[in-house]
């Protein structure tokens, strides 16, 4: 358990946190330059903006695959980095090779499937310090935004930049750049973090499941809440992010600088998450994570109306202050009402034994099992909740799509869905208010 060392940040007195920091900023970097880049191929490609929220569908898939199959396979937080920056890498390799726009979008599994092992990562390490949980998580989510804002507005300006110098379509600059991607992906891959621990952060020693053991953890008045809070959330970014930039690109805005845009409103929202994540640790994650839903949904309103960079730059700034204190409330409050619990039980297990001279006979001992419910494994099942939000979102967007619904009308919705998120958090408050002078 981490103690308290005053005013000095955690950043800098703790080298795993560091190293963590800088892998995971690394792999935020290449994911956000590809995640901007794909919409924009999907079009090159003959795809359709219902094909673009198909992708986040995709996407979402990947990342329950990600939380529940491979989280669970693979514990170590070297090796879960690694396979997430692999995972990525194959996203990469297929934006420079796709030639068809449907197996562009069919690549997004493997995107979300890194994704959804990189926040398990995150959540796992941050259990570790339980004085400085809330400082621990916005910072590890901080190296991730950081460097998702740095990817996309990168990405947006090498897109014209390399257009422009070769003398080539906006459809083969994305190829190139999908390459140098896949390249540094790679270059990731071999310099992660060696000094990690190999081993598993969380003691695993059960190796079967119990369903209903796991749904009574699950079955807290809070942590039904907090369902509705992620799936509300997700749900409303899975319905107007993935043509968030299409909208802003059809109102006038040119590529390089929505990318440019995307990178002031990820850079505030990742430094704010640094910040956010010491206030919890004084004055608890409620009151943060329903104001920031709230202010982040009246900002979503205005993006529709978003024609110049000028206006987009002070709106996705608002945007980022908003979320900054979101991620890490929301998952320092899943933390908090999730905790670890344990099941212990025995039951005989038969084998043939043989002795010279003599024939097979049955025998049996007693076998103890003991199974620990850890709040990682309660995040993950939230986290889960949340992309089936965001995917039915995408399904949702892409089927209104279909049937020619206006583009800044998904927008308007997803503003909408943040607000009621928010007035769900109030909620989570009052029980929690309630439960603390009972």
């Amino acid at each position: 358990m981490e103690k308290s060392h005053g005013n000095t940040w955690l950043l800098k007195r703790d080298p795993k946190i560091r190293g963590l920091f800088i892998g995971i900023f690394m792999i935020g970097f290449t994911a956000g330059a590809l995640r901007f880049l794909f919409p924009f191929q999907i079009l090159n490609l003959g795809g359709t903006e219902a094909l673009v929220s198909l992708g986040g569908t995709c996407s979402a898939i990947g990342q329950v695959v990600g939380l529940i199959a491979i989280s669970r396979l693979i514990r170590g937080q070297r090796s879960s980095l690694m396979l997430s920056g692999l995972l990525l890498a194959v996203f990469a390799l297929a934006t420079t090779l796709a030639r068809n726009s449907s197996v562009l979008a069919l690549s997004r599994l493997f995107e979300g499937a890194g994704a959804g092992l990189l926040i398990l990562v995150i959540i796992r390490v941050s259990c570790e310090f339980e004085s400085c949980r809330g400082e621990s998580v916005g910072t590890l989510l901080s190296a991730l935004f950081l460097g998702s804002a740095i990817g996309q507005g990168l990405a947006g300006v090498l897109v014209g930049y390399v257009s422009q110098s070769l003398l080539i379509a906006q459809i083969h600059a994305i190829q190139t750049l999908g390459l140098v991607l896949f390249i540094l992906s790679l270059a990731i891959l071999g310099l992660m973090l060696p000094q990690l621990d190999q081993q598993a952060s969380i003691a695993q020693d059960h190796k079967h499941f119990h369903i209903s053991h796991f749904a009574r953890t699950l079955l807290s008045r809070k942590v039904i809440i907090l369902a509705g809070v992620y799936f509300l959330y997700d749900f409303s970014h899975g319905f107007y992010t993935p043509i968030l930039s299409i909208v802003i690109n059809h109102n006038g805005v040119p590529i390089d600088q929505i990318g440019l845009g995307y990178l002031v409103g990820d850079m505030v929202w990742g430094i704010m998450q640094l910040y956010a994540g010491r206030l919890m640790d004084r004055i608890g994650h409620i009151l943060p994570l329903v104001l920031s839903l709230v202010a982040k949904g009246v900002v979503v309103f205005f993006y529709a109306t978003v024609s110049t960079i000028y206006s987009l730059i002070p709106i996705l700034a608002l945007a980022g202050a908003a979320e900054g204190f979101l991620e890490p409330a929301r998952n320092d409050a899943a933390m908090e009402h999730s905790p670890s619990n344990g099941l212990f039980h025995d039951h005989p297990h038969y084998y043939l034994v043989h002795a010279p001279g003599a024939s097979f006979s049955l025998a049996k001992h007693e076998h103890k099992h003991s199974h620990t419910t850890g709040s990682d494994e309660i995040v993950s099942v939230l986290q889960t909740i949340g992309i089936l939000g965001f995917a039915l979102g995408s399904v949702g967007g892409a089927w209104l799509l279909i049937r020619e619904a206006a583009l800044s009308f998904l927008v308007l919705v997803g503003g909408f869905m943040l607000i009621l998120a928010g007035l769900l958090s109030i909620t989570l408050y009052q029980k929690n208010a309630e439960s603390t002078s009972a």
